[in-house]
């Protein structure tokens, strides 16, 4: 297999993390901006929430009773995201309202989640 060229013709170097000094692979710092912007808005509000991000979204939870409060599920682009609620009957998240899914844009959708409108995020 070639080697992929670059926009002037050269082909692109092996773009690998440098070794540690110990000899094994040092770990890629990833930034995660939008678990940032969740917990400053937790800190701004007197905190009280974790936030735990996995492959399917960002999950909050209530520190004192380590109860799911919410999750923020992305969508199109990651620009916005899906509010589900902890569903204590089902034993899952469940989308929020009758006819599917809320999607907001992360700040509308942090307001919501603090509101709560139809009281099922903070019990």
């Amino acid at each position: 297999m070639k080697p992929k060229k670059s926009g002037n013709g050269r082909p692109l170097r092996d773009r690998t993390v440098p070794r540690a000094s110990g000899g094994r692979q040092a770990k890629a710092v990833v930034l995660d901006f939008i678990q940032r912007r969740i917990e400053a808005f937790n800190a701004a509000r007197g905190g009280g929430v974790a936030v735990r991000k996995d492959a399917h979204g960002y999950s909050l939870f209530h520190l004192d009773m380590v109860t799911p409060v919410a999750r923020l599920r992305p969508r199109d682009s990651g620009e916005r995201f899906e509010v589900l609620y902890w569903s204590p009957f089902r034993e899952r998240w469940s989308a929020v309202g009758e006819f599917g899914g809320i999607i907001l844009s992360l700040d509308d959708a942090l307001e919501f989640i603090a509101r709560d409108p139809m009281g099922c995020f903070w019990h």
